[in-house]
């Protein structure tokens, strides 16, 4: 349902999937993927899931690491954010690995689904909701 919802979601936006995944997943570096592989390699560690951990799971890191580099290559106004490396790898363990569908899926629950400016510097949409929270 969720990679359905997402083909929708990127169809509506006009979004040429072939030319995205060559610009997501190239093997070039771009300026910004220092910066950004460095921090996402200091939380591919802190997963959780037991595929990531250890030697056995150093494919499924590289995976990973490629899924969450490809979304901030894809969204550079968020980047990454603490915590995609835990989304990803649920969406991977869904998507059998398949790393195109899961980089739609994420896509469409972070650009579509999550409220606008959630992964905020200034964490604006998550204290709208924290303070719509306290009335309960």
């Amino acid at each position: 349902v969720w990679l359905t919802l997402a083909d929708q979601y990127l169809h509506s936006i006009s979004i040429d999937w072939e030319k995205t995944l060559r610009f997501a997943f190239n093997e070039r570096s771009n300026p910004d993927d220092d910066s950004l592989g460095i921090q996402i390699v200091k939380d591919l560690h802190r997963t959780g899931c037991s595929s990531y951990c250890g030697q056995e799971g150093e494919q499924d890191r590289v995976v990973l690491k490629r899924v969450l580099l490809a979304y901030a290559r894809w969204n550079k106004t968020v980047g990454y954010c603490q915590g995609f490396n835990v989304l990803a790898a649920l969406i991977l363990e869904v998507t059998e690995g398949n790393e195109s569908d899961a980089l739609k899926v994420m896509i469409y629950l972070i650009d579509k689904v999550l409220p606008d400016s959630y992964f905020a510097n200034n964490l604006r949409a998550l204290s709208g909701t924290s303070c719509c929270l306290k009335r309960f």
